[in-house]
């Protein structure tokens, strides 16, 4: 089996906390996945503790989710995905 490396992209501080969208344009390797790491927010208010779901492809947001994460106290969370698919991301918080 072949070794991949994955190929860092570095987005600054600054613009990675703005919560305006960020347009980078990345390589990719024959490992093909990417992380995500993103920090949930509604009206400028931190998302503490909620659930996100995840769904991928030509999937309907109104199904089962593929995925299902949470966020942490700061509202952050992560996840894994195959580089070029799509996902749709819904978040639910009280």
């Amino acid at each position: 089996m072949a070794n991949y490396k994955p190929i860092g992209k570095v987005i600054g501080a600054a613009s990675a906390a703005s919560g305006t969208t960020v347009h980078a344009k990345i390589s990719t390797t024959s490992w093909g996945l990417m992380l995500i790491r993103a920090t949930a927010t509604f009206s400028n208010t931190i998302l503490k503790s909620a659930a996100v779901a995840i769904w991928t492809a030509a999937a309907l947001t109104t199904g089962v989710p593929t995925y299902t994460t949470f966020t942490d106290t700061s509202g952050i969370y992560g996840i894994s995905t195959k580089a070029g698919a799509q996902i749709k991301l819904k978040v639910y918080s009280k």
